[in-house]
């Protein structure tokens, strides 16, 4: 078969959706040798071409949020039709308005966070996800999520048959692992990075959805405790992160890094002594899983899908619970025994996730339309 995937995401600074693009395609050549995969993009690119065949389309000089929609409706599907595709998939839930002749659309929805709370995303975003979202799921011959706890949020935010929704869970870079630094290893790496002490580590957008306030509150908890513990928050600005920089900047025990490549980010969660994750809504949620790859002790909010991620591989608390999260800090740093134990199941959940399963699932979805 021919199966088209929507490869623009390659095309601009990744993102979270943009590696979980990346984990897949560069193991469907392990898994799959009989399908033919086609890259949809705007421009030539240069990607695998041992395996995939890139079709690049129009180019344009508009801003890429005027002119995705274009493309996505009128562009795409002429280029789908004229190169005879037999499934087009989509890893950012969004596929053409127009229907394309003897052409399966597959989608992954990883979450439907436009329909959760109004303050998560801004208003233009939040009702073009709206608009085109719900014809996305509406049209789709099979949507996979991430998560059951997504299935279950999709299931009730819009009036679709169960039995179209699949759920094949996420996995994370195997380059995050455990890498065994010695002291003088770690405190040279908290030097070049401004750190000291034991290191509270949250990895993730600086927005609204992640509870930053939270995450601050619980700060100001254990600086009244233990003055030699230092909150680290890493990640880019989000929609409602401008305003809470003056209050992330004026605590002594907070330090917020920016531009951090995944080298250094491997090590911080190496260096780290406990990860914390207070987040008010996750699809998936790939930081805490990360961080039990690596070894880390993960302190998680108990909702939405972040049950069944890090379920019982780290402790899950309420995301107000913030004297809860700082008794847990304070017991992960004092109680050796106490964060060996956490480690130890960390590793053991982590391993439910893996890319290979990932890669295997979706091929066999894929290959599920071949029999139809």
């Amino acid at each position: 078969m021919n199966i088209g995937i929507d490869a623009r995401l390659l095309e601009r600074k990744i993102t979270g959706i943009g590696r979980y693009l990346i984990l897949l395609l560069n193991n469907l050549p392990d898994f799959d040798s009989k399908n033919r995969y086609f890259l949809f993009t705007y421009e030539p690119l240069d990607y695998n071409r041992n395996f995939f065949t890139n079709i690049p389309t129009v180019k344009s000089f508009l801003p890429q949020k005027l002119f995705s929609p274009i493309w996505n409706n009128f562009v795409l599907p002429f280029f789908l039709k004229k190169n005879k595709m037999d499934i087009f998939f989509s890893v950012n839930q969004i596929i053409p308005l127009v229907k394309v002749k003897n052409c399966k659309y597959v989608s992954v929805v990883h979450d439907v966070i436009y329909k959760a709370d109004k303050s998560f995303l801004p208003l233009i975003y939040r009702r073009y996800l709206q608009l085109f979202a719900h014809f996305s799921v509406k049209s789709s011959d099979l949507i996979v999520t991430v998560s059951n706890y997504s299935k279950l949020d999709i299931l009730k935010n819009y009036k679709i048959d169960e039995s179209k929704i699949k759920v094949i869970y996420s996995a994370t870079n195997k380059e995050f692992f455990p890498m065994n630094l010695s002291d003088q290893e770690k405190a040279d790496v908290k030097k070049s990075l401004g750190l000291k002490g034991n290191l509270v580590l949250y990895v993730g957008m600086i927005e609204n959805r992640k509870n930053i306030p939270g995450f601050l509150k619980i700060a100001d908890e254990i600086f009244n405790r233990n003055k030699d513990v230092q909150f680290v928050l890493v990640g880019k600005i989000g929609y409602g992160g401008e305003n809470l920089l003056e209050e992330i900047l004026e605590r002594k025990n907070v330090v917020y890094l920016q531009g951090i490549d995944d080298k250094t980010l491997k090590k911080l969660y190496n260096i780290s002594s406990v990860f914390l994750f207070p987040s008010f809504y996750e699809g998936f949620g790939f930081p805490p899983l990360e961080a039990m790859q690596c070894g880390l002790p993960v302190l998680s909010s108990d909702n939405t899908s972040l049950k069944e991620i890090v379920g019982e591989g780290g402790m899950l608390l309420s995301p107000d619970n913030y004297k809860g999260f700082s008794d847990y800090i304070i017991k992960v740093i004092t109680d050796k025994n106490f964060a060996d134990d956490m480690i130890k199941k960390g590793f053991e959940q982590a391993k439910k996730f893996s890319i290979e399963k990932t890669t295997k699932e979706f091929v066999e979805i894929f290959n599920s339309f071949n029999k139809l």
